[in-house]
């Protein structure tokens, strides 16, 4: 019986002292069963349709129009990602990508998109390396 109750009070000093660790997990990559914007894209599909995006772009530039409106949704899926995953490091890298698909559509919305992108990534992602790509 004296072993029984010196494991439990031993087992709830471990409980205890570990708690508020696994109470708080840091939640900083964003699940991928997580769907993010107007269109609920998951981070797969975000990854995905950016390089869609930028292959459909290449084979057929008549199409720009049409992948800068896909875009603009990409977009608003990637800032309500980072609204909720601040610290997720995938957000700078698919943000680099989105800004260099802009880079590729030459009309005047995608130019300004792209120049909001640096600058929303330059400053909300100042050490990732992409900020550093961007800010040169």
């Amino acid at each position: 019986m004296k072993r029984y109750i010196v494991a439990v009070a031993l087992g709830s000093c471990i409980i205890s002292s570990t708690a508020p660790a696994l109470s708080h997990p840091a939640a900083a990559v964003a699940p991928a069963d997580r769907y993010f914007g107007r269109l609920q894209m998951s981070i797969l599909g975000v990854r995905n349709s950016l390089r869609d995006l930028s292959q459909q772009l290449d084979a057929r530039p008549d199409d720009a129009v049409h992948v800068y409106d896909k875009a603009v949704f990409v977009e608003d899926a990637l800032h309500d990602w980072a609204k909720k995953f601040p610290n997720d490091p995938w957000i700078p890298k698919f943000a680099h990508q989105l800004e260099e698909l802009y880079a590729k559509i030459d009309t005047d919305d995608a130019r300004s998109h792209r120049a909001a992108t640096s600058a929303w990534l330059i400053q909300t992602f100042p050490s990732s390396s992409y900020a550093q790509i961007g800010s040169r």
